[in-house]
């Protein structure tokens, strides 16, 4: 495979547990996670620094850290913050490799997420970017409501392609579009991609979808056909962001992602064996709470 068609995988089981309706033990959650830092995925979304009130399920995230083992494994940490102080508290731990900040062009979705507008998120951005950098940490920013927004809000392509040149103007160079209320259609989310890839080529363009189960292989499809390599996926597919009144919508089940890419005959590099293993393993994990 050519580095062009490279994928980059992101298990992300931050984004199933925190809309789960029970919290999981962090000693279980790092156990979970140390099973899938052995399966070869790019990145795994551990965790997150919000506050245990808005996300009770993602408390004691530091201590979740403590308990992983990253030796023998080329996997990266990604930790999800929403303002200075959850970067300030990630960047200080040593095992975090990315801090993920989602970014909005939805006031509607700042307010409700992370309690913040169009203006303060770009003053917020500005400190989490230096916070990154003096810490040597990697910077990855979700448009959230990348693909529609349900709230009434404005909307438009070019205002995505506008974020974007926002974004890679302050030296971001990870960016993800994310479908946060499963509005993009499969023709949507070729059409975006296959706009915006050729004119930011040092930028990764990954896609973080929320969408219901039948759709979900067309629209890695379409992804796919326009260029995008980097998928984000939960295993059995659960998830969706608690604070938008979306939350029963699920993520792209890993499983998905990998049919497709068996489909298509397109190399991973990930042991699908022993993730198969890893949800048996772990039934509350993937909603099956024993």
């Amino acid at each position: 495979m050519s580095n062009s068609d490279r994928i980059h995988l992101t298990e992300c089981p931050r984004d199933a547990q925190q809309g789960l309706p029970y919290t999981i033990p962090p000693e279980k959650r790092a156990a979970y996670i140390n099973r899938l830092m052995q399966v070869g995925f790019d990145i795994i979304d551990f965790g997150s620094f919000v506050s245990p009130k808005a996300v009770p399920q993602m408390a004691e995230s530091a201590k979740v850290l403590e308990g992983i083992t990253k030796e023998g494994s080329a996997t990266r940490l990604l930790a999800i913050i929403g303002n200075a102080r959850g970067a300030t508290e990630a960047a200080a731990q040593q095992k975090v490799d990315i801090l993920g900040f989602p970014y909005s062009i939805s006031d509607t979705f700042l307010e409700r997420n992370i309690h913040s507008d169009s203006s303060r998120v770009l003053h917020a951005l500005n400190e989490i970017a230096d916070i990154s950098q003096g810490a040597g940490k990697e910077l990855r920013v979700y448009i959230s409501m990348a693909f529609g927004n349900p709230y009434g809000d404005e909307w438009s392509e070019f205002i995505i392609q506008d974020a974007v040149y926002l974004l890679a103007g302050k030296g971001v160079q990870t960016i993800t579009l994310s479908d946060t209320t499963g509005l993009g259609t499969p023709d949507m989310i070729y059409k975006l991609f296959q706009t915006l890839i050729p004119r930011f080529p040092g930028i990764e363009l990954g896609l973080h979808l929320h969408t219901v189960p039948e759709a979900a292989y067309d629209k890695i499809d379409a992804a796919w056909k326009a260029g995008c390599r980097s998928f984000d996926g939960v295993l059995n597919g659960l998830g969706g962001c608690p604070l938008t009144g979306y939350e029963l919508l699920g993520n792209v089940n890993t499983l998905t992602l990998l049919q497709y890419f068996r489909d298509n005959n397109i190399a991973t590099g990930l042991d699908e064996a022993r993730i198969r293993q890893t949800a048996a393993a772990y039934p509350d994990f993937i909603g099956l709470k024993s």
